[in-house]
């Protein structure tokens, strides 16, 4: 055995014991809870900041434009950025530097020194450490957690996630009621805690790349995308995700404008929103257990099946606070999918290239989930909330018709997760995915596919 490959083995997680006891994870996942809750504070108290010193909505909406914008805009470049550079480094650098920026925002609120300026400036380099430490971050979970447990890991990052989008909102507008700087505080001093997270974490975040010469960012950005298209899986993978995502978060912003023309208050459209990021939530902490009870293909066809029959029925109920429970349904089962389109994903990627693969995934995924608001607002307007959800309902019929499409790619991936075999680098022979999986054994080694609720 050579040194280097001594070194590989050893750094091979240990599949013998339960996630919960996995350190590495557990302190990038814990790290993360704080980051993400001081995250979902900041988005509501950027666009209060600046109704409170300007009094200007249209301002509001253009800094959460141009968040927006950006974190679509750096998704693939900031794959490129998670394979060439030490993922560990990359992410402690992100959380330092957004520490940094929001201490200074702090200051700058505190001495009376804000402006329009400031606030945008520090609201869109923290995106693009948002985006960098998300590809890093979804880069070094397969070299942290076994491949038998990465449809767990990645439920457990849905349920954080979708509990930071619960929790933030009303601790953010708690905090920015004791003063407006205080929001800006606890996300400075949650990126702290993360950044000491991540440096306590042991293993390597960066895989050995022999002999790799020095290329450019434009080679590297069309390596991964040459990757996916050559892929059938991964292929399967964007025309599923694309119009699903667009289908959840257009019913999502269509149900909020519908309910707001209908007269409903601020605080039963924060409630019903609530009630939607509840469905999938529960679906979170229930995903391990519906992987079990249900093969990989038909969870799928399931999920994508009962969705456009879920949003008839919320388009029944329009103008009623009830047409927010199917969409919470529609959401239930989305993270068990998830997390095992992208278990697979980080299983069977090269790790030398599956930051730059992810980022190709989420644009798919984030890219159409951004135009949904714009899509459904504008039909809202022009032609009514029917027709706004009649929309989602026909982008959730084209994704179940693309897993038709795909039915075999797809269903490889679930023959592969029953082979008792140990497939991981010798798949069975005369699988599609075979060049992938192969590729996986010279390099071991997974958007977030923003979850498909849409959030950014």
């Amino acid at each position: 055995m050579t040194a280097e490959t001594a070194a590989t083995t050893e750094a091979k997680p240990d599949d013998t014991q339960p996630l919960r006891r996995n350190r590495d994870f557990t302190l990038l996942w814990g790290g993360q809870a704080v980051s993400e809750l001081g995250t979902a504070v900041s988005l509501l108290a950027f666009p209060l900041l600046v109704l409170s010193l300007h009094g200007s909505a249209v301002q509001a909406g253009v800094l959460g434009t141009l968040q927006a914008v950006i974190r679509v805009g750096f998704v693939l470049p900031a794959g490129v950025v998670a394979d060439r550079l030490n993922r560990k480094r990359v992410m402690q650098v992100c959380d330092a530097g957004r520490a940094v920026l929001f201490t200074v925002l702090v200051a700058a609120i505190l001495l009376g020194h804000t402006s329009l300026v400031v606030i945008f400036v520090v609201a869109g380099v923290a995106a693009v450490l948002d985006v960098l430490f998300g590809a890093a971050e979804m880069s070094v979970i397969s070299q942290l957690v076994p491949e038998s447990q990465l449809p767990d890991a990645f439920a457990k990052n849905e349920a954080r996630s979708y509990g930071a989008s619960l929790a933030g909102p009303p601790l953010g507008g708690f905090l920015y009621g004791l003063g407006r700087a205080v929001p800006f505080l606890f996300d400075a001093l949650s990126y702290l805690l993360s950044f000491l997270a991540v440096s306590f974490i042991r293993k390597p975040a960066h895989p050995k790349q022999a002999g790799s010469a020095a290329t450019s960012l434009r080679h590297d950005t069309l390596e991964g995308l040459r990757h996916v298209l050559a892929s059938p899986y991964l292929r399967s993978v964007i025309l599923v995700a694309a119009p699903v995502n667009f289908a959840l978060t257009g019913a999502q912003f269509s149900a909020v404008l519908i309910l707001a023309d209908a007269g409903h208050s601020p605080r039963a459209l924060g409630l019903a929103q609530g009630c939607i990021a509840i469905g999938g939530l529960l679906g979170a902490l229930c995903a391990v257990r519906l992987q079990r009870l249900l093969p990989f293909h038909r969870l799928l066809l399931t999920a994508l099946g009962a969705l456009p029959a879920l949003l008839v029925a919320s388009t029944a109920l329009n103008g009623s606070l009830l047409m927010v429970a199917p969409l919470a349904g529609g959401l239930f089962l989305a993270p068990a999918v998830n997390s095992l389109l992208f278990g697979r994903l980080a299983a069977t990627t090269p790790a030398r290239i599956q930051g730059r693969v992810i980022s190709v995934v989420a644009l798919a995924a984030t890219g159409a989930a951004s135009l949904a608001p714009v899509v459904v607002g504008t039909l809202v307007e022009q032609r009514g909330g029917t027709t706004a959800m009649t929309t989602a309902v026909a982008a959730a019929v084209l994704s179940l018709a693309a897993v038709g499409l795909g039915r075999a790619a797809l269903r490889e991936d679930q023959e592969a997760r029953e082979d008792p075999r140990p497939h991981c680098r010798y798949p069975a022979r005369n699988r599609p995915m075979r060049l992938i999986a192969a590729s996986r054994s010279s390099a071991c080694g997974s958007v977030r596919m923003r979850k498909w609720s849409g959030r950014g």
